[in-house]
């Protein structure tokens, strides 16, 4: 059904918002987000069961790097976009909003090194298992944070009257 009139206000994007890199930015950033979970929850079961084997690791890796390769783009995705469309005179504003998304990243990272030395020699099972669950609650953590609006953002394209 259709509106009798064209709206005067709301009828369209924020024009800055509007780039096709940014069809890709949030949906990559949240595939990061969302891999991290299965490697935490990996890491939970080898909590519950008491197996903190080789096999715990060869599970949660691929995800590991599937969710730190999302995370990855995203982030190159956003800094690309924001250096190019707003002018922000680099590629990082260290923004609440981009350190959100890079301590997951930050310890995606720590944990796929210390995935491959637990994989590998049997090292670093309790260093892997709170990297594993570090990632994905700084994801949470980054999540709320942003979203609740207790921290103050260039990254605030709407504003609520």
């Amino acid at each position: 059904r259709t509106l009798p009139a064209f709206p005067v206000e709301g009828r369209d994007l924020n024009p800055l918002l509007q780039d096709p890199g940014l069809i890709f930015h949030p949906p990559l950033l949240y595939m990061g987000y969302v891999g991290f979970s299965v490697a935490f929850a990996f890491a939970i079961a080898a909590l519950l069961s008491g197996r903190l084997d080789s096999a715990f690791t060869r599970f949660a890796r691929p995800w590991t790097l599937a969710a730190w390769v999302f995370l990855t783009l995203g982030i190159v995705l956003g800094s690309a976009w924001a250096y190019y469309e707003l002018g922000w005179g680099g590629w990082w504003f260290w923004d609440p909003v981009e350190n959100a998304s890079f301590m997951p990243w930050l310890a995606g990272t720590a944990l796929l090194h210390s995935l491959a030395v637990t994989e590998q020699r049997a090292g670093f099972k309790a260093w892997t298992l709170l990297l594993s669950i570090c990632a994905f609650s700084l994801c949470l953590l980054g999540t709320f944070l942003v979203r609740s609006g207790v921290l103050v953002s260039v990254h605030a394209f709407a504003s609520d009257p």
